[in-house]
Order: structure tokens, then C-alpha cells, then sequence
């Protein structure tokens, strides 16, 4: 068999996991990593293992195209969303048009492309992706795997009046507050805005994966509606980046509904907490984290994957990175067979893994997530 050629964009956390992710596979190779941090120069094993994997980190573009790769997995960590699009999106664009095909996690909003915001940014995407003959696919654990799960469980639906996606997660073990910081609100007065709270904010997110389910029924969403709450610690919180002071944000819920005939029918929410006795009147998992499907209708549904072991909530940060890396890894194979364009989790066969089976699938020592990466 000749494995794709693919090569990796990105040295943060999401790309380092994926350099181990494409390791040991009979179908794909991973062929060049390009950086733009103190890693350039290295081996590109060293980002997420002790194991070199012979494959070492670029800065040069020129290097990378002249690899001339099947595949590129999109894994630039940018914070800002304006500047993630815009420098992704020109990525996205010269290797499609050069015929390679993209895979990320990057922008949940193109998980379904129709719901995208910026319609003339899909429609570039398209094109270039027709000019190069390659394919552009965006997934990821939320949004990606839990619309999927949403629409996996509607199977056992006759009638449905809600559909709600729940998230519930103890965050304490994330080590890099500014994320926590900017994007949530945790460990900030409760006075400032997070990002998610700025209107507009939550559409951009889960606007997407609300038009998605919708969409699948059959349905148009009348309008969206937004709800964020948060909650202070009451006494000092120690979490794996510092410690949360008494009077500052511990605990927020997000709220995310799609209207359709005149009520909520579709619903993402999401509740955090950096400990698990706040606002104990907020949904809550019985472990450090899960995803939660719950369908109101005919029959009352439920559907739950849970993250991690249990026995090791310290791994729940990396393990949730690990998903989003697996929804698209796994992927490539399927993307590249796809006709060219844009394509989603809805047009293509079951993303199953190869080689999945293999003795070391379960012996791989990993390095503990890089704040920053």
C-alpha cells in the first residue's frame, strides 16, 4: 500500500499530538512539520514524546510545498479569531489551489460549511479546492463529534422537541489561564466580559452546530437566542495555573439555543467549574468531564461519552486535545478519496481509524500540554 504523504502546520499542542497521531498508520506518513516558534530545528517528535520520529521542523513554506504532500493537517494556534481566519484562510488557500488536501480543527464554524458566517470565504475555499483538485475538511470534537452524536442519537427519534448538547467539564486542570482567562472569564472579576460573553460571540462557535442538527431534520432556525452566567468562588480555588481567588469567576454557563416554531428545539450548553461543589444547581458529570446528548420527545433520549480515565483527571486537558486531533487525522483518507471542494463529517463514510489495533496503541507516553502551544 502507499501511504499519503502529509505534513503538519502547526507545533502547539494540536499539532504536536497530531505528528504521535500519524505515527505507526499503514495508510498515511508524515513527511514535514512547519513551526514559527523556538522548536524550528528540532525533531518534530519531541513535541508531544520523548521518541524522535526522523522529521525535523521547518520554517520554510517553499520546504513544505516542495514536499509536495497529499494532505496537510491545519494547526496553527491562533487566539484571535480575525487573525486566525486571515492567516489560515491564506494557507488554506495556496495549498489547495497546489493540490493538497487540508484537514483542521481550526474554525468549528466550517464543520458545516452552509452555516459559515463569511459565505465569500467558503466560496474562495471552494474555489481554490476545484482549482487545485483537493479537498478541504474542518472537524473536531465540539463542534464535529458532538453534532454527529446529536444526530447518531435522532435515529432512535420518533417525534423531538428539544435537542440539547450538553457540555460539562471541571477545567482546574488546564494549565494555561490566559485561555481560560480571556475567551471564559475564569479568574477575572465578574465584571469583566469574557469574549464568549460579547454578543454575537456564542453564534460564531455553536451557531454552526445548531444549523447543522437543524438542518439534517430539515428545519430553518427562526433566530438564535444567548444566555451566559457565571459564578464566583467563595473561598480560594487552587487550579493547576495558580490559584482562584475568593470573589473571582469559578464557574460560568453558556447557553446557546436555536428557535425553530416559535420554541428552543435545538440547544447547545455548556458548564465549566474549576471545582465541583460551585453552583450546584448547574447540570454536572459524575466524572471530570463529559459529553452529553439529552432529547426531549418521543422517546426521552439520552447519550453520554465520557473523556479520559477517571482514575487520572490530570489527563482530562490532553485527552480532550487528543479527540479534536483524531477527528481529523482519522480523517485523511477519506478527504483525500473526496471529490474536490469543501466537504463535512455529513458527506463522508465513517472516519474510522487504521492501524488502530497495533500493539503500541495504548503504550505511548506523552508530554503534558505546553502552556502557550
Amino acid at each position: 500500500m502507499t501511504r499519503l504523504r502529509v505534513v503538519v502546520i502547526g507545533t502547539g499542542n494540536i499539532g504536536g499530538i497530531a505528528v504521535r497521531c500519524l505515527q505507526g498508520r499503514d495508510d498515511v506518513e508524515l513527511v514535514g512539520v512547519w513551526g514559527r516558534s523556538r522548536n524550528i530545528g528540532t525533531d518534530a517528535g519531541l513535541l508531544d514524546t520523548d521518541q524522535a520520529c526522523g522529521v525535523i521542523i521547518t520554517d520554510s513554506e517553499e520546504d513544505i510545498f516542495a514536499l509536495r504532500p497529499d494532505c496537510a493537517v491545519m494547526a496553527l494556534n491562533i487566539r484571535d479569531p480575525i487573525e486566525a481566519v486571515r492567516v489560515n484562510g491564506e494557507w488554506h488557500v495556496k495549498l489547495l489551489e497546489q493540490g493538497i488536501n487540508v484537514v483542521t480543527a481550526s474554525d468549528g464554524s466550517l464543520v458545516f460549511p452552509p452555516s459559515h458566517p463569511e459565505q465569500d470565504y467558503v466560496a474562495r475555499l471552494e474555489a481554490a479546492g476545484i482549482k487545485g483538485g483537493a479537498t478541504f475538511y474542518a472537524n473536531g470534537q465540539e463542534p464535529g463529534f458532538v453534532d454527529h452524536m446529536a444526530m447518531l442519537a435522532t435515529t432512535l427519534s420518533n417525534t423531538i422537541k428539544c435537542i440539547t448538547s450538553y457540555e460539562l467539564f471541571n477545567y482546574s486542570m488546564v494549565q494555561e489561564r490566559a485561555e481560560m482567562a480571556d475567551i471564559f472569564g475564569f479568574d477575572e472579576l465578574p465584571e469583566k466580559q469574557a469574549i464568549l460573553e460579547q454578543p454575537g460571540a456564542q453564534l460564531y462557535v455553536w451557531g454552526g452546530p445548531l444549523i447543522n442538527v437543524a438542518d439534517k431534520l430539515g428545519y430553518k432556525v427562526e433566530r438564535f437566542e444567548e444566555l451566559y452566567e457565571k459564578r464566583v468562588a467563595e473561598r480560594d480555588i487552587k487550579v493547576a495555573f495558580g490559584t482562584i481567588e475568593k470573589g473571582k469567576v469559578a464557574a460560568i454557563r453558556i447557553r446557546t439555543s436555536a428557535i425553530i416554531e416559535g420554541r428552543e428545539a435545538v440547544v447547545v450548553e455548556h458548564v465549566n467549574r474549576m471545582c465541583d461543589d460551585i453552583a450546584p444547581e448547574w447540570r454536572k458529570a459524575d466524572t471530570h468531564g463529559c459529553m452529553r446528548i439529552e432529547i426531549e420527545g418521543d422517546p426521552n433520549i439520552a447519550l453520554e461519552c465520557t473523556i479520559g480515565d477517571r482514575r487520572k483527571p490530570e489527563e482530562l486537558g490532553y485527552d480532550g486535545y487528543l479527540m479534536t486531533v483524531t477527528r481529523i487525522v482519522n480523517a485523511i483518507p477519506y478527504v483525500c478519496a473526496a471529490p474536490p471542494g469543501l466537504t463535512s463529517f455529513r458527506e463522508l463514510p465513517l472516519t474510522t481509524p487504521s492501524s488502530a489495533l497495533r500493539s503500541d496503541a495504548v503504550s505511548i507516553d506523552h508530554k503534558i500540554l505546553r502552556p502557550g502551544g
